[in-house]
């Protein structure tokens, strides 16, 4: 079901609140797993189009028509006795507004920061995982090594990540492994170690302790997700596979780190 406040959110990156507003949107936002995906969903598809599209430099003369057009209403308007109105003015970025003294910051540029700043509630810690997931299966980037050899996989992540995530494979068990890759949940780099159970993919995702609290097991968009602590790191494994058999699997995770 919508979050009520998605029109308030969308106002909000579109810098359309006042001051009191963006703030009440932001302590929203912080807490509402919906509008951070929201928010998310909005960074991707800016940094997508950047990705994409082309700039030109606009030809001399293209520029020189545009200053005459400019300078032509400039005079209109001091004819009329009308003065141009003020700028709309996008909110200031609650977290450094003044510190940037004057200088305005877009409602996306702020939900950025709220993203990387606000620590993740349990609620949404499950559903960024749960779309990290997802997003890591439709994109076609599960795997950024292939190997189903901890050998081959567990020494891949030293020097781009500042942990050593536990790999075994488990195919005696049924859990084959398949490889790995680096994520990022709530702003921060997360080891995924990833597994096969049939047609079913498993992500084993381990990153470094906060202390934060751990989500709840449970279901999420049609996945089962279970998360726990080991040592001073935080874990979390989460696929379509039926959830006892899941547990199975952190079983089998848990006692060898063990």
């Amino acid at each position: 079901m919508d979050c009520v406040e998605l029109l308030t959110t969308q106002a909000f990156l579109d810098g359309e609140l006042a001051n009191g507003e963006a703030k009440a949107a932001e302590l929203h936002i912080a807490g509402c797993a919906e509008c951070q995906a929201f928010c998310e969903d909005a960074v991707s598809i800016r940094s997508d189009l950047r990705s994409y599209a082309q700039r030109y430099a606009a030809p001399d003369r293209v520029k020189l028509r545009v200053r005459e057009a400019i300078a032509a209403a400039d005079v209109d308007l001091a004819a009329k006795d009308a003065p141009a109105p003020a700028p709309r003015r996008g909110r200031l970025g609650t977290f450094f507004g003044g510190f940037l003294g004057g200088v305005g910051v877009s409602g996306l540029a702020a939900a950025l920061w709220l993203l990387a700043l606000a620590p993740p509630t349990p609620a949404t810690m499950a559903d960024r995982i749960v779309r990290a997931h997802t997003q890591a299966l439709i994109s076609g980037n599960m795997i950024q090594v292939a190997s189903g050899d901890h050998h081959t996989v567990k020494p891949w992540f030293a020097g781009k990540i500042d942990l050593s995530p536990p790999v075994h494979d488990f195919a005696a068990e049924g859990f084959k492994l398949t490889g790995g890759r680096i994520d990022r949940i709530a702003g921060r780099p997360a080891a995924v170690v990833v597994y096969q159970h049939g047609f079913h993919w498993i992500d084993l995702f381990v990153w470094a302790d906060r202390g934060e609290p751990m989500p709840a097991a449970g279901a999420r968009r049609g996945y089962n997700e279970l998360f726990w602590k080991q040592g001073d790191l935080d874990f979390a494994a989460v696929s379509d596979m039926q959830a006892d058999e899941l547990a199975n699997f952190v079983d089998l995770v848990r006692t060898t780190g063990e």
